[in-house]
């Protein structure tokens, strides 16, 4: 199953959530953003996996976007893909 993970940092608040689409991910990162609570934001895709005992946990694929403000609206710029980071 794949996943999307966001997170959010700023001088208010840091956040953190997992979405089933980009574009939830996005959306609620947008929210700090836009409030100013956060000064950048990433979402990241990726699988969840689940081993032997039955616990779970997230192996990003190597997809991700930054986002921080660009002329008061969040802007989301895709990150160079980091091999040593991607899973699939």
């Amino acid at each position: 199953m794949i996943v999307w993970i966001w997170d959010a940092i700023g001088p208010a608040a840091d956040a953190c959530g997992v979405a089933g689409t980009a574009v939830a991910a996005r959306r609620a990162a947008d929210s700090l953003l836009a409030s100013g609570r956060a000064r950048a934001a990433r979402v990241e895709q990726a699988a969840v996996v689940i081993d032997l005992a039955l616990t779970y946990g997230y192996c990003p694929t190597g997809r991700a976007w930054a986002g921080r403000m660009e002329s008061g609206s969040p802007a989301w710029v895709p990150v160079p893909c980091q091999p040593e980071r991607a899973a699939l």
